[in-house]
């Protein structure tokens, strides 16, 4: 029985030791990258399923939110589906003030037009529809009653202050806000079972491949939400690899106003990660 306990502690010893220079060696090498873009300003929270601690390089910073505000928003709205407080059968009308430039094809549709709320849902997330998203931002009550429920979701550094679309970034969210929300939402018990698997499956299905998507193996899936405006840009979601092994990242770059080294930076990071956690 000794000798079991002690090979037990050892063997845990052993792979805590691993762990911390799994995460201190890839934490470098994402420092070493950065470095390489000087004018960037870079938020990264990366959490492997099978490691206990995640590697955090600005996590907790607030960045401008851009699309990746979409992802709370769902998450709200199913909570609320959930609670039956709200039902997928609602019909949702579309007004001029929801009309919003930027992604999205509701914002040309006649004002006055019904889509289900199913319908809506799923061009907030797959296509990024910005006049979407103010639908259903006005049928959960607007941005203090939405932020009074994003409160209680435990995210510290996330708030939306503005309708979409938000070109100057007055909507804020964090990295490990967004890793912890999907964490909870596709993997955790915050959400129903079918709320889950109605989440997971939309995004997956997520237009923009050309972000985090694009630095991972071809093997992969990956649930996730992007989002750029001029000064920002990021990809959030969790990578689903084989064997049943996952890894939940966020990336948000704050850039010089529409500098393309923010989306070759987060395909850099993601190729890093791949490669050394796989």
């Amino acid at each position: 029985m000794f000798i079991l306990l002690f090979y037990f502690l050892i063997s845990h010893n052993l792979t805590e030791a691993k762990e911390v220079d799994v995460i201190k060696d890839l934490t470098l090498k994402i420092n070493g990258k950065t470095r390489q873009y000087p004018t960037l300003l870079c938020g990264v929270y990366i959490k492997p399923s099978w490691l206990s601690k995640g590697i955090n390089l600005n996590g907790d910073l607030s960045f401008p939110a851009a699309s990746l505000i979409k992802i709370p928003i769902a998450v709200v709205l199913l909570r609320k589906i959930d609670k039956e407080e709200i039902s997928w059968n609602k019909k949702l009308v579309l007004k001029k003030y929801h009309y919003a430039q930027g992604a999205g094809w509701l914002r040309t549709r006649k004002a006055g037009t019904k889509y289900s709320l199913k319908d809506v849902f799923r061009l907030m997330l797959k296509i990024s529809d910005n006049t979407a998203t103010n639908m259903i931002i006005d049928l959960l009550g607007g941005p203090n009653s939405l932020n009074q429920e994003i409160s209680k979701l435990g995210l510290k550094n996330t708030k939306l202050v503005n309708y979409l679309g938000d070109f100057k970034g007055k909507n804020k969210t964090s990295p490990r806000d967004l890793v912890h929300l999907l964490e909870k939402s596709l993997e955790g018990d915050l959400l129903s079972q079918d709320s889950r698997k109605i989440l997971r499956s939309t995004l997956l299905k997520v237009r923009n491949k050309s972000l985090i998507k694009k630095g991972l193996g071809r093997y992969t899936r990956f649930a996730h939400k992007t989002g750029t405006i001029g000064i920002c840009v990021g990809d959030a979601g969790i990578v689903y690899l084989p064997f049943w092994k996952r890894v939940s990242m966020a990336i948000i770059v704050k850039r010089p106003f529409n500098s393309l080294h923010g989306q070759k930076i987060i395909r850099e990071i993601s190729n890093l990660v791949y490669k050394y956690l796989t």
